[in-house]
């Protein structure tokens, strides 16, 4: 099922390689992190949104029951937690000056540099912790699925 929930979800998971790199080109760009630049590329955004409504598709579309539609969730939610972890860790090792170094994107207080050794440990809870609140989109998605369109015979 696993393999069949992949190929249902390949769209969302190109946006979120798209929107990984992205926002990994806007801090190398210099583009200002505040007002404007942080809200063009939200991976975690574009990956609720995408698991909602995956989740919804996910059973008049993809044919999935309940358990694939919330795997559609976590596949989202894991892959784009992938994503942030390993910009991270490519923005540390390269010494760019990224998104996914600054403060804000780490959750410690304005102005603070963070090590290398705490945003890593900060992503790595973030592999356990984001796929959790993926898989509950998609839950709701899959229960307001009546809403979604019928799949063409």
């Amino acid at each position: 099922m696993l393999s069949q929930v992949i190929r249902f979800v390949r769209l969302p998971l190109l946006l979120l390689l798209l929107f990984a790199v992205g926002r990994f080109s806007l801090g190398l760009a210099r583009v200002p992190y505040f007002p404007r630049g942080t809200a063009i590329f939200s991976i975690v955004v574009l990956a609720f949104i995408s698991s909602f409504y995956f989740g919804a598709l996910s059973g008049k579309v993809g044919g999935f029951g309940w358990g694939g539609a919330l795997l559609c969730g976590t596949v989202i939610g894991f892959a784009a937690q992938i994503l942030i972890f390993t910009a991270t860790l490519v923005s540390y090792l390269g010494d760019f000056n990224t998104y996914f170094r600054h403060w804000d994107a780490l959750n410690v207080p304005e102005g603070t540099v963070v090590p290398m050794a705490q945003a890593m440990q900060a992503r790595a809870g973030g592999l356990l912790i984001g796929p959790v609140f993926t898989t509950i989109a998609a839950a709701l998605g899959r229960s307001l699925g009546g809403l979604a369109p019928e799949k063409k015979s």
